[in-house]
């Protein structure tokens, strides 16, 4: 798999990783509810990272259906296996996750994967061939110029800009989520559903997360030449400050979700 994976890993990632599943726990809960029923499904977490999803969806298969869970970070696998621990039909794997080491799927469930990836058609003809016919693929992806804050902010707005550059200068695509419908229909995926959502709020964790991105892309940005450490660290400051303000609203970039099968 090619990876522009922009983002740090490592333990620092998954407590990153941690702060976002709980914001995205409603959002991913309903997408689920949409493509049920579940039980019995032997299903792949594509980029599971510490596998917040995977035991979601190893609670809905049941004991009957199976889950893999695969992701190339180790700390991240570490810590799947270590939270997955005591429930015989969810596993983790470190590795390729468009070559797992299973299948075929009767499910594939990726989640802020595709836009870390250089070549997407070519990721979800991998995808569509690792299911069984009729399978099912639910993406979750973001467009992230789709953020939002008000009042207005100059640190966020440089953010959004400073993440969206470095995505694109390794090869990436943080503008992703609104083209999730053609690409999975130029991939062969049909009876395409497609929604979007914009997490946002006044307090608690959906505030926190410009912040804790921006700091984990600054080594990118550096070596990128798009921001120095010092204009970070300024910026850092007022998202944080504005983090802690209740008059301030801010969002998460607009996410797509998307659920298509195969013919």
């Amino acid at each position: 798999m090619s990876s522009s994976y922009i983002i740090q890993g490592g333990e620092e990632g998954r407590a990153r990783l941690s702060v976002l599943s709980e914001v995205m726990g409603p959002y991913t809960g309903a997408l689920l509810d949409r493509a049920g029923p579940w039980e019995g499904l032997k299903v792949l977490d594509a980029g599971c990272g510490a596998g917040d999803v995977s035991r979601e969806l190893a609670r809905r298969v049941g004991p009957s259906g199976s889950v893999l869970g695969v992701d190339g970070d180790e700390v991240k696998i570490a810590a799947a296996w270590e939270a997955g621990a005591g429930l015989a039909h969810l596993r983790f794997a470190e590795g390729d996750v468009l070559d797992p080491p299973d299948g075929p799927f009767d499910l594939i469930y990726a989640r802020f994967l595709l836009s870390h990836l250089t070549d997407v058609p070519a990721a979800l003809a991998a995808l569509r061939g690792r299911l069984t016919p009729g399978g099912r693929i639910l993406v979750e992806d973001v467009d992230f110029g789709g953020h939002f804050v008000r009042p207005p902010l100059p640190a966020f707005e440089d953010y959004v800009v400073w993440y969206r550059e470095a995505a694109f200068l390794r090869g990436a695509d943080a503008e992703i989520g609104q083209k999730l419908p053609g690409l999975l229909a130029e991939a062969g995926f049909v009876a395409l559903d497609a929604k979007a959502v914009n997490p946002a709020g006044l307090e608690g964790p959906v505030k926190v997360i410009a912040a804790l991105t921006l700091e984990a892309i600054a080594e990118v940005l550096a070596a990128e030449r798009i921001a120095t450490r010092d204009q970070v660290e300024d910026a850092l400051i007022m998202l944080r400050e504005a983090a802690d303000d209740p008059g301030v609203f801010m969002s998460l970039p607009r996410i797509v979700q998307v659920v298509g099968r195969t013919p």
